[in-house]
Formats: C-alpha cells, sequence, structure tokens
C-alpha cells in the first residue's frame, strides 16, 4: 500500500462540513434558510464570512419528494457547510449539530492523492 500525500498547500481545497438534515427539512438557498415541512424555520448564524452551504448532490435539491425514490429522498438530505480556508471546519462542528434541522454532522476526511510508488 502506498502511503497518501496531502495536496499542494496552494490547493483551493477546504475541508466541509458535512451534515444530514432531518426528514422534512430542506434549504432555501434563495433566502438562506433551513425551512421545515409544517413551515418553521431556522436561519443559521455565526458562520464566518464566505461560508456556502450547498447540496451534496445538487440536481436533487430542488426536486419534489414525491417523484424521487426513497434512496435520492435520502440523498436530498444530505449537505455541506464549506468554511473559508482559513477556518478549521473542527470549530464549527458543534454549532452546526445544535442547529434544530440537522440530524447528524461530521467533518468531512481529509483528502489525499496517491503517492507516486518510489
Amino acid at each position: 500500500m502506498q502511503p497518501a500525500v496531502p495536496p499542494h498547500k496552494r490547493a483551493k481545497i477546504a475541508r466541509p462540513v458535512q451534515l444530514a438534515l432531518k426528514a422534512g427539512w430542506r434549504y432555501d438557498d434563495q433566502r438562506a434558510l433551513f425551512v421545515g415541512s409544517a413551515g418553521e424555520t431556522f436561519a443559521p448564524q455565526g458562520l464566518p464570512r464566505g461560508t456556502r452551504i450547498v447540496y451534496t448532490v445538487p440536481s436533487l435539491a430542488r426536486a419534489a419528494p414525491k417523484r424521487l425514490s426513497s434512496a435520492q429522498r435520502d440523498l436530498q438530505r444530505y449537505m455541506q457547510v464549506i468554511l473559508p480556508r482559513s477556518r478549521a471546519p473542527e470549530d464549527q462542528l458543534a454549532a452546526v449539530r445544535s442547529w434544530p434541522c440537522v440530524e447528524e454532522a461530521h467533518v468531512a476526511p481529509e483528502i489525499s492523492l496517491p503517492g507516486t510508488g518510489l
């Protein structure tokens, strides 16, 4: 097995906080709000400037759940909170986990490139 090689320091790759929404919740990126099935809303506060919240599978983000398979509906729940590279995702993990719309959250694994084998 070859050892992993970290990406170059100038690579613009940030480790996100990955999360799964609770059933019935979605993210409205136009309003930057999480919206529950009963109409409740939650606006994430205190995130560093430049943070983006995105769906892991963007093509499913706006799809009507009734038209999706159960596997697609499950995928529709997964999101990433992408922080600026200067901020450690571990520092935001507890805050993200405390959001009322989040079922579970964790920091994405460190990425690596395959070694050269030399």
